[in-house]
């Protein structure tokens, strides 16, 4: 089995969400933020993989189960798809109480556009 997808999905997302999280904030009049999650990187990448884990073992498991029941690629990435986002602002609303709402964007759509790039195959190619 490929599990490629699911790696470059899950550090896809962790590598570029606080850049897409900095654009968000970009765009916003009244910013008055302190700190942004880029210049305090290492600290958000550490953060976003342990809070990341529990979604993403859960994930391993749905992309077994797709890939053992031959379920159609389209089907697949919708299922993961809806998953992960679900799953991430279900962490965010736990994490932060729904306070930081444009972060939980930031990761929703950097998962979504990611999710949708990468191909997904499930088989190992030869």
């Amino acid at each position: 089995m490929n599990w490629s997808y699911l790696f470059k999905h899950w550090f896809g997302t962790l590598i570029i969400s606080p850049f897409v999280y900095e654009l968000f904030n970009l765009m916003k009049v009244n910013s008055n933020r302190v700190i942004g999650l880029v210049e305090i990187y290492p600290i958000t990448f550490i953060f976003s993989l342990i809070f990341s884990i529990p979604t993403y073992i859960i994930y391993g498991f749905i992309y077994y189960f797709l890939a053992r029941n031959e379920v159609s690629i389209m089907k697949s990435k919708i299922i993961l798809l809806l998953f992960t986002v679900l799953s991430i602002l279900l962490t965010f609303h736990i994490v932060f109480n729904a306070r930081e709402l444009t972060i939980s964007i930031s990761y929703a759509v950097t998962s979504i556009i990611l999710g949708i790039y990468f191909k997904l195959n499930f088989k190992e190619s030869k």
